[in-house]
């Protein structure tokens, strides 16, 4: 007998209604994993070899993303990155919307897979990101992964979670029903050792430094003016108006725990880096003309444990002006006391770096293409095993040495 054609809708209603729903997951459950990840990225070898031979392109090819058991089917990857950028192990951008409207993965619009050549540890950044989260500083979530690309393990990566109007609306939460995501969100881009001395009215000084990444399409006045306006202010303000002036463009407090926070992990290429400002986001808040910094690119904290902590400082035009300020001054002092604090609480820097070295040991020894040897990696993660206790017990020691303990030793 031929059943009726709603016999299978009946079935299945049945069936759902009997059975509990698996809960959605978000990218807060992809993050707050412990455990080393596994993404696998399907694509036509043809488009693989040519990403990796045209590596300096911005080039997107389609592929599929699986992670944990799901899979978006035609997302867009591309490569990507600086002085990070590699043939022979690409770091990645993809983007779940590049070929589908409104494509997304666990809420995320894209994501980094991050090719850690340019830290032999395979920590830096993520360990800082952590770092810099527990205090309070906006910045990009971000998880260790083994890739695999076409079945084949292609090397270890790092999950990074894009800077944009979701990771906005995740830091700076809402006012009311209001998601403060709708700001305008710049990328810094390094062009020359420059320490945020004023560049003249001229816009292309500052479009050539900060890529607008929302309201792309607003007029240059619309974007770049409030940048050139908090760069005039900072160079031509008398100290006595400074925080009035200056604190009317920009979130003095939140940039001086921003920059306490590099110093403290021994950033050198970073707000106050030897080369000039490196490796930020600048956020003009929704509906204000005050801006933020947003954390990313750390590769190269962790320098040393006896990096100065007032490395920089005279030679970047904002920080100079900061620190000639008795409060400002006593608020830097005041953050590193924070960073020793909140490092040793729970012995919790320490714990994280073994924790992350724990997670990637043998995936890293089994990188096939990573740019350095196991030997390189050892001792790097040895490095790494020793700095936290090192480097809390050299900043506590300069700090007694300013309240004028000149007897205060590290060893």
């Amino acid at each position: 007998m031929k059943r009726p054609a709603t016999f299978g809708v009946v079935v299945l209603v049945a069936i759902l209604a009997t059975s509990t729903a698996a809960p959605a997951q978000t990218a807060s459950d992809l993050f707050s994993r412990t455990e080393l990840q596994r993404v696998d990225l399907w694509l036509h070898s043809a488009d693989w070899a040519k990403l990796r031979a045209e590596f300096q392109t911005n080039t997107y090819y389609p592929a599929d993303f699986t992670w944990s058991g799901q899979t978006v089917n035609n997302v867009g990857i591309r490569s990507r990155g600086r002085g990070s950028r590699s043939s022979n192990k690409p770091g990645l951008r993809v983007d779940f919307d590049r070929y589908t409207t409104g494509g997304r993965f666990l809420g995320l619009k894209s994501l980094v897979l991050d090719n850690v050549t340019q830290d032999a540890s395979g920590i830096h950044e993520s360990v800082s990101m952590a770092f810099y989260e527990r205090l309070g500083i906006p910045a990009p979530r971000e998880l260790h992964t083994r890739l695999y690309v076409n079945g084949e393990y292609f090397g270890l990566y790092v999950i990074v979670e894009s800077i944009d109007k979701e990771m906005l609306a995740r830091v700076f939460g809402a006012i009311g029903d209001d998601t403060q995501n709708d700001g305008w969100l710049y990328e810094f881009k390094w062009a020359d050792n420059w320490f945020f001395s004023y560049l003249g009215a001229d816009l292309r000084e500052y479009m050539l430094r900060f890529e607008a990444t929302t309201h792309e399409s607003r007029s240059d006045e619309e974007k770049y003016r409030p940048i050139e306006a908090l760069v005039r202010t900072v160079n031509n303000t008398p100290l006595d108006r400074f925080a009035a002036d200056v604190g009317a463009k920009l979130d003095i407090p939140k940039a001086i725990r921003f920059i306490a926070a590099q110093v403290f992990l021994g950033e050198t290429d970073g707000f106050l880096g030897g080369f000039g400002i490196n490796n930020l986001y600048l956020y003009r808040l929704e509906n204000s003309d005050v801006h933020v910094f947003i954390a990313w690119d750390a590769d190269n904290t962790f320098y040393h444990p006896e990096y100065p902590t007032n490395s920089g400082i005279n030679d970047n035009v904002l920080m100079r002006a900061v620190m000639a300020i008795p409060e400002y001054q006593a608020l830097y002092w005041e953050e590193m006391r924070r960073n020793v604090q909140m490092a040793e609480e729970g012995d919790w820097l320490n714990t994280e770096i073994i924790r992350h070295i724990q997670r990637i040991d043998t995936a890293m020894k089994e990188d096939p293409v990573k740019p350095h040897s196991n030997a390189a990696y050892e001792g790097e993660a040895g490095e790494m095993l020793t700095f936290a206790r090192a480097r809390i017990a050299f900043v506590r020691c300069e700090l007694e040495r300013g309240a004028g303990n000149a007897s205060c030793r590290t060893q």
